[in-house]
C-alpha cells in the first residue's frame, strides 16, 4: 500500500466518524426538542439510533457536548443569514424579506428549534456570548435595513427600527413552540404569511 493509499484510508475513516458524530448531534437535537434536554438521556439517544450507549461515547463525551455542538452549528447559520441579507444590494425591503425567509427555514429545522428552545443559562459562557453576538448581528441587520430604507424612501418614516426587529424575531422565535406534530406548517408558508404581516406594513 502506497502512502497516498494509506492517507485515503485514514481520511475515509475520519470522514465516516464525522458523519456518524453528526448523526448523533442531529438525533440529540431532535430528542431535546421533543422531550426537553433534562428529560433526554444518552440511553434514549442510543435507542433512537439503534446503537449502544457505549457507542455514543465514541463520538461525544456527554449530552452537554451534543447540545453545545447543535447550538454552535445553528450560530453559523445565523451568521450566514445576516451576511446574506447585508450583502444584498437590490432593496432594503428585500433585505428584510431575505431574513424572514431564511430564518423561517432555519427555525423549522431541529437545530433551529433546539437553539430557540434552549435557555441561555444552560450554555457555557463561550457559547452564550457568541450566541448573543449572532443575535445582535441579525437584530442590527433588520434595524439598519429599516433605517436606510426610510432614508431611501422605501420604508415609512413612522416605522421604528428597534420595534420592527423585535416584532419580527419575536414572532419567528415563537414558531417552535406551536409548530409541532401532524399539523406542522412548512417554512415557506410561515415566511409568506409573516412577510404579508410585517413587510407590507413597512412599505411606503
Amino acid at each position: 500500500m502506497s502512502s497516498d493509499q494509506w492517507q485515503n484510508v485514514v481520511e475515509s475513516r475520519e470522514t465516516l466518524k464525522r458523519k456518524k458524530r453528526q448523526a448523533v448531534i442531529e438525533a440529540g437535537a431532535r430528542l431535546f426538542n421533543e422531550n426537553g434536554f433534562e428529560k433526554t438521556s444518552l440511553d434514549d439517544l442510543a435507542k433512537s439510533l439503534g446503537i449502544t450507549k457505549r457507542t455514543i461515547y465514541y463520538y461525544v463525551q456527554s449530552k452537554d457536548e451534543i447540545l453545545m455542538e447543535a447550538i454552535r452549528q445553528s450560530m453559523h447559520i445565523l451568521e450566514r443569514i445576516a451576511l446574506t441579507a447585508d450583502n444584498d444590494t437590490r432593496s432594503f425591503i428585500l433585505k428584510i424579506e431575505i431574513i424572514i425567509d431564511e430564518y423561517a427555514r432555519w427555525i423549522t429545522t431541529d437545530f433551529g428549534a433546539c437553539l430557540v428552545l434552549t435557555r441561555e443559562n444552560m450554555l457555557i459562557d463561550e457559547v452564550r456570548l457568541e450566541l448573543r453576538a449572532r443575535k445582535n448581528q441579525l437584530d442590527w441587520s433588520i434595524r439598519n435595513a429599516v433605517i436606510e430604507g426610510i432614508a431611501a424612501g422605501e420604508i415609512r418614516e413612522t416605522c421604528d427600527p428597534r420595534l420592527t426587529s423585535a416584532a419580527i424575531f419575536g414572532a419567528l422565535n415563537w414558531v417552535p413552540f406551536w409548530n409541532r406534530g401532524p399539523k406542522f406548517t412548512p417554512a415557506s408558508e410561515i415566511s409568506d404569511q409573516f412577510k404579508q404581516s410585517f413587510v407590507q406594513g413597512l412599505r411606503r
